[in-house]
């Protein structure tokens, strides 16, 4: 019964996306507008509903890039994720004067707070977009992170520095071994 579930549940995004090639391509044509993109058995998991309950961005990206008559905000709403719009948010140049423990930070922030869908996430699910444990940082990013949380919390943006720091202790062995990061205030 699970895997029916789980295919009756991902219906809508194989449906929209198998409502959206156009009556001149097959599915062979799509397959091959993805090509480089997206591998074939990959294009067709996704046209059959056998996809992963929260696809990555870049997939769906793609099928939006490739199949005329979709676009990128629907797709999202058929997976039932954030849906934002279909431009890219480019931050200001100011961005670039920040280190790579802040990126990292602002990166981890992003995707707390779009990511609520990664939260149901399979563990077979693709990784891509996954935001990364507090044991799974090489040496020293977490420090630097927790340096931003800190800063975060000294602005009074607890909420922020709280959506980091709860994506950072998911996971069963946080940073202290105490389940959960260190958290500065």
């Amino acid at each position: 019964m699970r895997v029916k579930e789980r295919v009756l549940a991902m219906s809508v995004l194989s449906d929209y996306l198998n409502a959206h090639i156009p009556a001149t391509m097959r599915k062979t044509d799509v397959v091959e507008a993805l090509h480089g993109v997206v591998d074939r058995a990959t294009v067709y998991k996704y046209l059959a509903g056998t996809h992963p309950r929260n696809p990555p961005e870049a997939i769906l990206q793609a099928f939006a890039d490739a199949l005329p008559q979709a676009n990128i905000v629907d797709i999202r709403a058929a997976v039932r994720v954030p849906v934002g719009t279909d431009t890219p948010w480019i931050p200001t140049p100011e961005a670039n004067r920040l280190n790579a423990g802040q990126r990292h930070a602002l990166d981890l922030f992003i995707k707390a707070t779009v990511g609520n869908a990664l939260d149901d996430a399979e563990p077979n699910d693709q990784l891509a977009g996954r935001v990364p444990r507090a044991d799974e940082l090489e040496p020293g990013q977490l420090s630097m992170i927790l340096a931003e949380v800190a800063k975060l919390r000294s602005l009074g943006r607890d909420d922020l520095a709280d959506a980091v720091v709860q994506k950072l202790s998911s996971t069963p062995e946080g940073a202290n071994g105490s389940g959960r990061p260190q958290q500065p205030r």
